[in-house]
């Protein structure tokens, strides 16, 4: 990786990144999702030099998980102080994470996030906007390539996060496109630019926990895999880039067959179990991820296994029925399958 003295300075670089994959448009409001840690103060603070490029406005979102007392509530009044010294509108709020963790029966992270990002829904239905920002940088999409290949992810998987994406609430009620602008920014980096620019971000405590995965990964796997290969931060997000090529040529050869293999009805969509079985593997799977996204509207908590499980059910015997997360349900008819979410 080049060093930060021979690259442009970091919003020219972030203008660049955002303007080249269209993340916003001239006229848009785009809601962004700040913390308080350095990621997303770096964010913000890139965002509000480059807005008048750019021809948007920005409105901040800040949630209290309600998971850390006295500090979680330093983290809410920093965020208000920082958007008022720019001159940015914030909305905050606090969520019972704990609660719902427990009535979903997900994990704290799972919890989290989701409540944070229906938070984000009704956020960005108040104030205009489609869009949410958020912080993910470069070391963040090296540790989400690990993590899913430690949990066993598919091409899709490994293709890691990427610059847009679309979330939708797990009950359908409410959905808004994710954007990363500082997905080519190395956490290194946005250390160095909240430094030069007086930025003093909050510190999350939890981020030092051995009990997260993501954690034990960057604080233990990645420092070991660096004295095998010092560049294997590179390597695995040239792997990503290339898996992400590769797969775009499947949604071209999807968009082929679909109308062949795949009816819609009464918001299910109905499989050609035998059409779909004389297809190569990969164009199935790849097909069956696209089943899964027009259903749910994303793939998270959909994982290698869980495809493998959708081929197989495309032979399910007439009355039977496959559940997988999420809801999505495979029902056996007459010389089809009809998949739809319960």
């Amino acid at each position: 990786m080049p060093k930060s003295g021979s690259r442009k300075r970091l919003p020219e670089r972030v203008l660049e990144f955002v303007q080249g994959n269209g993340l916003v448009f001239a006229g848009e409001t785009l809601l962004v999702g700040v913390s308080g840690g350095p990621d997303s103060v770096c964010l913000l603070h890139v965002l509000k030099t480059i807005i008048a490029r750019l021809g948007i406005e920005i409105h901040v979102a800040h949630l209290n998980h309600m998971l850390r007392g006295a500090e979680s509530e330093a983290d809410a009044e920093y965020v208000s102080a920082l958007a008022r010294q720019l001159g940015v509108n914030v909305t905050s709020g606090e969520r019972d994470v704990r609660g719902y963790r427990m009535e979903h029966r997900l994990s704290l992270e799972e919890a989290a996030r989701d409540v944070r990002y229906q938070f984000f829904a009704e956020v960005a239905r108040q104030v205009g906007a489609r869009k949410v920002a958020v912080g993910h940088t470069m070391d963040d999409q090296v540790e989400t390539i690990l993590m899913r290949l430690l949990r066993g992810a598919g091409t899709l998987g490994l293709q890691g996060m990427q610059p847009r994406a679309t979330w939708a609430a797990r009950g359908g009620e409410g959905h808004f496109e994710i954007v990363r602008p500082l997905l080519e920014v190395t956490r290194q980096e946005v250390y160095a630019y909240c430094q030069e620019h007086g930025l003093s971000p909050r510190e999350d405590s939890s981020n030092l926990s051995p009990s997260y995965l993501r954690n034990r990964i960057r604080h233990e796997l990645l420092p070991l895999l660096r004295s095998y290969n010092p560049k294997i931060d590179e390597a695995l997000v040239r792997t990503a880039d290339t898996l992400a090529t590769e797969l775009s040529y499947l949604d071209s050869q999807v968009s082929q067959v679909w109308e062949r293999v795949v009816a819609e009805e009464d918001q299910a969509l109905i499989l050609d179990g035998s059409e779909i079985k004389t297809l190569h593997p990969a164009l199935q799977r790849h097909l069956l991820r696209q089943v899964v996204s027009r259903l749910l509207g994303s793939l998270e908590d959909i994982e290698w296994k869980h495809i493998e499980k959708m081929r197989k059910a495309l032979a399910l015997p007439s009355g039977k029925r496959v559940v997988l997360p999420r809801g999505l349900t495979l029902y056996g008819e007459e010389g089809c399958c009809r998949a739809s979410v319960t």
